[in-house]
C-alpha cells in the first residue's frame, strides 16, 4: 500500500478531523477512559483543526490513499523546551487500516525533512506510554528522553517524550 503525502490545506480540515477522532477511538480503546473517547466528535475537531490550518506557524501533512485521506502529521517548533530539541512532531495519526503498511514512515520522513529544511536540528514527540506507536518510534530510533503526568478524562496516564538528537538520524531510518 502507499499513499501520495502533500501539504495540507484549510479545506482538509474535516477528513483530518475524522481521521484524528477515529484515531483515538481505535489506538485509545482501554487506555483512555471510553466515555471521554464517545465524546470526541468531528465537528468540534474540524473546528479546532481549521484554527491550526489557519494560522499555527506549523507544518501539515497528510497521506492520501486513492484520493481518500488516510493519514496526516504535523509539527514544528518545539512548545516546551526538553533537551537539546528545537522541533516537535506534534501529532500523526492514521486510520487503522492504513497502519503497519509504510505511510507512517513516509509522514515521518516528510515531515522530518520539512522541519530539517527550516533549519531545526532535533526533534521530540510525545506519546502515552501505553501508545502502540511508541514501538513505532523506537523502531525509528528514537530514545526515551522525559515523562509526565497527563490527565485524560479524569485518568491520570504518563506522556513519554523520544526524542533524535540529530533529525538526519530520523529521516535516514524513516526511509530504511
Amino acid at each position: 500500500m502507499s499513499a501520495t503525502i502533500r501539504p495540507a490545506t484549510i479545506h482538509d480540515a474535516s477528513h483530518i478531523a475524522q481521521v484524528h477522532v477515529d484515531s483515538w477511538k481505535t489506538t485509545y480503546r482501554g487506555i483512555v477512559p471510553q466515555e471521554y473517547l464517545d465524546s470526541l466528535n468531528y465537528a468540534a475537531r474540524t473546528e479546532s483543526w481549521k484554527k491550526q490550518l489557519a494560522g499555527s506557524g506549523a507544518y501539515f501533512l497528510i497521506a492520501e490513499d486513492a484520493g481518500k485521506l488516510c493519514g496526516f502529521a504535523c509539527g514544528g517548533s518545539l512548545r516546551d523546551p526538553i533537551g537539546s530539541c528545537d522541533a516537535e512532531i506534534y501529532a500523526i495519526y492514521l486510520q487503522a487500516e492504513h497502519q503497519k503498511h509504510g505511510i507512517g514512515r513516509d509522514l515521518i520522513s516528510h515531515l522530518a525533512k520539512l522541519l530539517l529544511q527550516e533549519g531545526f536540528r532535533a526533534v521530540v514527540v510525545w506519546a502515552l506510554e501505553q501508545n502502540p506507536a511508541c514501538r513505532f518510534y523506537e523502531h525509528l530510533g528514537g530514545h526515551r528522553i522525559a515523562e509526565k503526568p497527563i490527565e485524560i478524562g479524569g485518568k491520570e496516564l504518563v506522556e513519554v517524550a523520544y526524542g533524535w538528537k540529530n533529525i538526519r538520524d530520523l529521516i535516514g531510518k524513516a526511509n530504511q
